[in-house]
């Protein structure tokens, strides 16, 4: 992993550029870059600095719009896959591919796009779109990471229930093998259940360093912890998160099932009054009156009871991350597994944060674009039919699709882009003391 300077230096002129970007063009997504967080922008570095130039000279469309917010949102999904889902060793080949592919270059990018989108109707002068570099990137996490992932073009489903334990037995047989840890069972299920159709390869998680079985761990979490020196406070503190968090489901779902009955009491107490004077009447009748004032002040009480639920959990996390941040100021020396395993913890952040980058300046430009494309849309279909040769009806499924999926895409990018951002700033340079430090002999 670079350190000092020559990584200063890297993110100074990234940031730079993008200063120049902003003036010389006076673009909205440039403007916008200087939003984003230093540790983003410098992750995302010139890719992001490129797709905000780029977008800046595009005649807005539905088509690239709708395929930036869909790229985005599976760029927050792979990310919160790789921090909190994905098992790992000092060994471990993934974190490394993983962060090679911020760094392929635009011949390899063309090229992936050309395969998926069709080469002639796209990039023909006149065609009036170009999927985004950020769409080959997508492409390639998944080509490298899981053995079948699921077509970013696709209508996404989720399971009715939650997998059994045979089927979280098969996947970890196909990705760890026979004689795996049942530990990693939770981490199976985890994919089964909110990625299903993601398989990870299992060549890349091979328990080996140095010739040697290396230790493996479920997620970056179980590593981190692992790495620390004050381990036993870590591991005190996590279960008073996951106390806290199981008081605050359960205090939700109070909250839900009260709410519930009042429906259901109104339902078929008050029924469907044929006019104001009948529903006046039966508003006042004292027993039903009564039983409903009786579920209400249950409820309030139960909000109250959520209320410190949820901010005994906001507590807990709050200790759980002060712990975390005095992994920053130990010193002790790593031995040549802990380095290694460290050093892919890093390289899974700055992944994370990279993709982080990507996402925002996807939805920046998105923003920006669909406000000024939608009243031109039949223009645009009209123009895809003329111009689009045989990959028009191909095209047009994909806005249907990525149309369909926005309100999904939205709720993946607000809900799971937030923790990932909050996460991978925890984690990030944890353990930059150490690595600097010698190493020691010893497993």
């Amino acid at each position: 992993m670079k350190t000092g300077r020559p990584r200063i230096m890297s993110d100074a002129s990234v940031f730079l550029g993008t200063v120049v970007l902003v003036f010389s063009t006076g673009c909205e997504s440039g403007r916008m870059m200087l939003d984003m967080s230093p540790t983003e922008l410098a992750k995302c570095g010139w890719s992001c600095v490129k797709e905000g130039y780029d977008a800046s000279k595009e005649v807005p469309t539905v088509e690239a719009s709708l395929e930036r917010v869909n790229t985005a949102a599976r760029l927050v999904e792979i990310g919160e896959l790789m921090l909190h889902g994905m098992p790992l060793s000092a060994g471990s080949l993934w974190p490394q591919e993983m962060r090679g592919t911020l760094n392929i270059d635009m011949q390899q990018a063309q090229k992936m796009l050309k395969e998926m989108y069709g080469q002639r109707p796209l990039y023909r002068t006149g065609s009036g779109y170009q999927p985004s570099p950020w769409t080959a990137r997508a492409l390639e996490l998944q080509k490298r990471l899981f053995t079948s992932p699921p077509d970013l073009h696709y209508e996404r489903t989720y399971r009715a229930k939650p997998p059994s334990e045979t089927d979280v037995h098969a996947l970890g047989y196909k990705v760890l093998g026979a004689k795996y840890n049942p530990m990693f069972d939770k981490v199976f299920y985890r994919l089964l259940l909110y990625h299903p159709g993601f398989e990870p390869k299992r060549e890349l998680f091979a328990a080996q360093f140095d010739g040697k079985a290396a230790e493996f761990y479920p997620n970056v979490m179980e590593a981190v912890f692992a790495l620390a020196e004050n381990r036993d406070d870590l591991l005190k503190l996590r279960e008073a998160v996951l106390q806290a968090e199981e008081a605050r489901e359960k205090a939700y779902r109070d909250v839900e099932e009260s709410a519930q009955r009042i429906r259901q009491h109104k339902a078929k107490e008050f029924g469907q009054p044929a006019t104001p004077e009948e529903a006046a009447q039966k508003s006042e009748d004292s027993s039903h009156a009564k039983d409903l004032q009786d579920l209400e002040n249950q409820l309030g009480v139960e909000k109250q009871e959520y209320d410190v639920a949820v901010a005994d959990y906001k507590a807990a996390l709050q200790q759980l991350s002060v712990g975390l941040g005095q992994i920053k100021h130990q010193v002790g020396a790593f031995t040549p597994e802990q380095r290694a395993l460290a050093v892919n913890v890093q390289a899974i952040v700055d992944t994370a944060q990279g993709l982080l980058g990507g996402t925002r300046m996807l939805l920046t430009v998105a923003e920006a674009h669909l406000p000024r494309a939608v009243p031109k849309v039949k223009q645009e279909f009209r123009r895809i039919a003329m111009k689009g040769g045989d990959w028009a009806v191909e095209r047009m499924k994909r806005i249907y699709v990525n149309g369909s999926a926005l309100p999904l895409n939205i709720s993946v990018i607000t809900t799971e882009s937030g923790v990932l951002a909050s996460d991978s700033q925890t984690y990030n340079g944890l353990f930059l003391n150490r690595l600097n430090a010698p190493t020691v002999s010893g497993r």
